[in-house]
């Protein structure tokens, strides 16, 4: 079964940021944009 993810009224900053995307309770949530290292 495939579900389509909510989306932010920010996703496209997000996305254009390179942000990892994940589900998160139904909704496409940014994680990460560089590395973990990088953002420490």
């Amino acid at each position: 079964m495939t579900s389509t993810l909510e989306r932010t009224p920010l996703y496209d900053w997000h996305v254009a940021q390179q942000g990892r995307m994940v589900d998160f309770a139904g909704w496409a949530m940014p994680v990460q944009y560089t590395s973990i290292v990088d953002e420490l």
